[in-house]
């Protein structure tokens, strides 16, 4: 018996914080799944993860089997890896440019020694979410190839007659509520799940996803590259973003090459720069080297961590990071990076103390009638432990 494994307990997982603080790299959603979906319906097997300790109870290990598959776990799969890594024999590692992107082993070692395997390589290309940027970066070949992967033999459902539709690459599933909004297939495809409400008036041009439950308010413009998760509200203008499940942006604003965390909430009014003046390259704060990396792009907005939130008319600087559960409420500018459970305002910088944030937390899901498991929380406690000394050293220097 086979058991895939997406491996990602290592350093270089600490370039995506801080949206995987709270999740193993896999399961970031790029496209309209996230990468432990897209390695499932390809591979037609369970999925276990090698990940961070404190995140493991979340996100199993793999049980005992008789065959292991270990990919690492920020590789996007397409057919022909897929194919190499099916044909692989026992005792093999998958090489691409001197790297290890996966092997197979008949026995579980947490860190085996890959010399000893035999070696097969792949000369094809392999996309990689290895920085932030790059979940909206690969996000429009993901909404394609996901598009594929997901509408293939099945039925969709048809969109109200008050509704306008350019193209044939639309597929809707069931329960969909839409009225009187413009659909634009014609250059990429539009995904819209099961329960999504598009209120009237909306503009969508593909490619986009809108997944399960996620409402679009009335007068929204969704541009091309957009993915807004499950049970996420969205309005305003929008372009090349990936949205997380349970988030809102729920007003006019404009949001750009961007990625929001799962329940972040950001203010009325609120807009984020993606583009500086000058047209340089933009650098933003990587945690892993603890300094601003020069990310080689020209187009870079903000990526804000999980349970985060930005006062109304926040005003939000090109290549910002806003950590977990951060509260921002200026009037000015918002600096390139906040630290995790950081509190600011014009006047103060202090930390967001445990039992506020959980209070809030607890708060937020009796108003907004969603289920807080108790597991995510003891997950942002321990995420609130490990940022402690990365906090105080921020609130110190900044």
């Amino acid at each position: 018996m086979l058991e895939v494994v997406l491996h990602d307990r290592a350093a270089w997982r600490e370039h995506l914080l801080p949206l995987v603080y709270t999740r193993p790299v896999s399961d970031l959603r790029v496209g309209i799944l996230t990468l432990c979906e897209k390695w499932k319906l390809r591979l037609s097997k369970s999925i276990s993860f090698y990940t961070s300790p404190y995140l493991q109870k979340k996100f199993p290990a793999a049980p005992f089997a008789h065959l292991y598959l270990v990919i690492r776990g920020n590789v996007l799969p397409s057919e022909s890896l897929v194919r190499v890594m099916e044909e692989m024999p026992s005792q093999s590692v998958l090489l691409n440019n001197g790297q290890w992107i996966a092997y197979k082993v008949d026995h579980w070692t947490d860190e085996p020694d890959l010399s000893t395997l035999s070696p097969i390589i792949f000369t094809g290309e392999i996309a990689r979410v290895c920085f932030l940027e790059d979940i909206y970066k690969l996000n429009a070949a993901e909404l394609e190839a996901d598009y594929s992967l997901l509408s293939k033999g099945r039925n969709s459902a048809v969109l109200d007659d008050s509704n306008r539709v350019l193209g044939d690459q639309i597929f809707v599933g069931t329960d969909v509520q839409s009225l009187c909004s413009t659909f634009n297939a014609q250059s990429g495809p539009i995904y819209i799940g099961d329960g999504a409400i598009i209120e009237e008036g909306c503009f969508l041009r593909g490619p986009i996803a809108i997944c399960a439950g996620a409402r679009v308010k009335m007068g929204s413009r969704l541009y091309p590259n957009v993915t807004i998760g499950p049970h996420a509200t969205i309005a305003g203008e929008v372009n090349n973003s990936v949205l997380w499940g349970n988030c809102a942006k729920g007003h006019d604003g404009y949001l750009g090459c961007s990625v929001i965390g799962e329940g972040c909430n950001i203010g009325a009014g609120s807009s984020n720069s993606n583009l500086q003046n000058n047209w340089g390259n933009v650098s933003v704060y990587d945690y892993r080297n603890a300094s601003y990396r020069d990310t080689q792009a020209a187009k870079v907005g903000t990526f804000i961590g999980d349970y985060a939130s930005c006062g109304i008319n926040s005003s939000i600087t090109t290549g910002n990071i806003i950590g977990v559960g951060a509260q921002v409420a200026m009037s000015n500018i918002i600096p390139k990076f906040v630290a995790d459970f950081c509190w600011m305002t014009d006047r103060k910088k202090e930390v967001y103390r445990w039992h506020k944030f959980e209070r809030m937390l607890r708060d937020r899901s009796v108003i907004k009638k969603e289920h807080l498991a108790d597991l995510d929380v003891q997950i942002l406690g321990e995420v609130y432990r490990q940022s402690e000394l990365h906090r105080q050293k921020y609130l110190e220097t900044e």
